[in-house]
């Protein structure tokens, strides 16, 4: 029994590192976002060490600063967020504790989300958190049935409502004689596909619906002759019987995928490895799948990809020289920056946001970043579109593909869009945790999912915070927006300028060189949508990139080899 209930709480620790749900809405406060992400990365560093876990005492650490959050920030979204993942941090405890009053005080907390903030988007989440750990860990059906009935009661538009139904009927189920009892109906594993060079591979695991995972990566069996092998287990989950049992790999990376229903209700994915990998495992929506990312190259942090640098930085204030009768800023710099791609956002069956008249975002976006790349080329950068035509491609494939061409850059063009047709501008993202609701609506559109599911990244994202390349992308987007605008103004244009902003956007993950995604202006108002269809306004919005993408390499490179003094 003991066992059962760790191996319960290792899966819950494992999936809490993927999800992190917030509010619908979030009040916006410096204070609190800056005291909520110091609290996710001592979260993270408590997940990483196995050493820390097993000391109470730093369960405890981390859960005293979400519960900071929640006393000093009541009145912000963040107090919600912060006190859900405190009464998670409580039930992970309970995994290598065993003391129940740990479940109590999850409980404890759970309910005080929904007294304090019944209209949270996560206050029926804590009702079915309570649920199941009267249902699965105490065995006390009656507890397990009212929180079920309460979410059902409560928040019948939620999205819990449908596990508490599920939850509700299991309670009955089990009082049922075993041989009238239904067959659980699991997911279904759909496909697997690989994006692969000899050092980076994406794996895309395709399924009906979301299921839990874990993943693991087991060392090398000489004796048996088995190499590295990366495990990735999907519960709740079935394989097609029609679905092979081997895929042969030809890159340098994966010698082959095997797959197999490991036992009922898990699916087990192996990646036979050729060398030791370092990887990153997030599940993504719309449709549902599992995204594996593998690098042979280690970054500084404990775990994920690796980041290389095409960037050479120098000192504030180094002076920097150049002859006069170079050409291309490309061959300035040694071609130290020169490949660059080019994400023309949405595309085939995918439209993206629709202006008056039919106006399609996925066709403006193709018309700018064409505009985009014959400029760069000219300017003697090699430059690679992911997509040059009206056709449909996944947010996954995007960042592979750059990732496979050894991009320098990744730029990811879109036109933005709301509900109030006044609105409009021109604003620049990079990725980030977001900290205002209009950047959640924007990753939330752009994502193709909602408010509250695209912010499941936000420990994805803060582990990725560790990385310099979210400096980089920050700086890059810095000096792309800031030449944006002034290439409107020169031409005439009074755009409103947005700014640089930061969200969490599904197109920009995994990237391994600095990355933005520009939101050119508003095709829902019916003055930029006209404006997005005229070349020279398209033009006006490509000169700004350009300028901002070589004022970006002349701040941050030695402006050719030998060049300076």
């Amino acid at each position: 029994m003991r066992n059962y209930l760790k191996i319960f709480s290792g899966l819950i620790l494992i999936s809490a590192l993927f999800i992190l749900i917030p509010t619908k809405t979030i009040c916006a406060s410096p204070g609190a976002a800056k005291a909520f992400q110091r609290a996710n990365r001592a979260y993270i560093e408590l997940s990483r060490s196995a050493h820390k876990r097993k000391l109470r005492i730093n369960w405890l650490r981390v859960i005293g600063k979400y519960k900071k959050v929640a006393l000093l920030y009541p009145h912000t979204g963040f107090a919600s967020r912060a006190l859900y993942t405190e009464g998670k941090l409580y039930v992970q405890l309970y995994g290598y504790s065993g003391r129940k009053s740990d479940l109590l005080s999850a409980i404890k907390v759970f309910e005080r989300i929904v007294k304090k903030y019944p209209k949270s988007s996560l206050a029926d989440d804590a009702l079915y958190k309570s649920a199941r750990i009267y249902d699965t860990i105490f065995k006390d059906k009656k507890k397990a049935y009212f929180y079920y009935r309460k979410i059902i009661d409560r928040y019948p538009k939620g999205d819990m409502v449908q596990r508490a139904r599920e939850g509700i009927n299991s309670i009955h189920i089990e009082s049922m004689p075993p041989n009238k009892r239904p067959r659980k109906k699991f997911a279904l594993v759909k496909h697997i596909r690989q994006l692969s060079d000899r050092e980076y591979s994406r794996i895309v695991i395709g399924v009906d619906r979301n299921v839990p995972f874990d993943t693991f990566l087991m060392p090398p069996d000489k004796r048996h002759r088995k190499p590295y092998r990366l495990v990735i287990n999907l519960h709740n989950a079935r394989s097609s019987k029609l679905y092979p049992y081997r895929i042969k790999s030809k890159d340098g990376t994966i010698s082959q995928i095997r797959i197999s229903q490991y036992r009922p209700g898990t699916v087990r994915v192996v990646l036979d490895l050729n060398r030791r990998v370092y990887y990153n495992a997030l599940p993504m929506e719309n449709p549902p799948r599992i995204i594996v990312d593998i690098s042979t190259k280690k970054k500084k942090t404990e775990t994920g990809l690796t980041y290389k640098s095409h960037v050479k930085k120098v000192r504030p204030g180094t002076k920097v020289t150049h002859p006069l009768n170079i050409p291309s800023i490309a061959r300035q710099l040694s071609l130290k920056v020169s490949r660059i791609v080019i994400d023309p956002g949405h595309g085939g069956k995918d439209p993206g946001a629709i202006g008056p008249h039919g106006v399609k975002e996925k066709t403006v976006a193709l018309a700018i970043a064409k505009r985009l790349a014959h400029r760069l080329r000219r300017e003697g950068f090699k430059v690679y579109l992911t997509r040059t035509r009206d056709v449909f491609i996944p947010l996954e494939e995007r960042t592979a593909f750059a990732n496979r061409k050894k991009a320098d850059l990744f730029i990811s063009i879109h036109a933005n869009a709301a509900k109030d047709k006044r609105l409009g501008g021109v604003e620049t993202y990079f990725l980030n945790l977001a900290t205002d609701a209009s950047a959640i609506r924007v990753a939330a559109r752009e994502n193709a999912t909602t408010s509250k599911s695209i912010s499941d990244l936000q420990l994805i994202i803060n582990d990725l915070m560790l990385n310099s390349k979210i400096n980089e992308s920050s700086k890059f987007a810095t000096y792309v927006q800031k030449s944006i605008m002034q290439s409107l103004r020169n031409k005439g244009y009074r755009e409103r300028d947005l700014g640089v902003k930061q969200a969490p956007f599904y197109v920009l993950l995994g990237a391994q060189m600095p990355s933005i995604l520009i939101e050119t202006s508003f095709i829902t108002n019916p003055r930029e949508c006209s404006l997005l269809r005229h070349k020279s306004y398209q033009d006006a919005i490509v000169d700004g990139i350009a300028k901002g993408i070589n004022n970006y390499i002349i701040h941050t490179t030695y402006a050719f080899k030998g060049g300076t003094k």
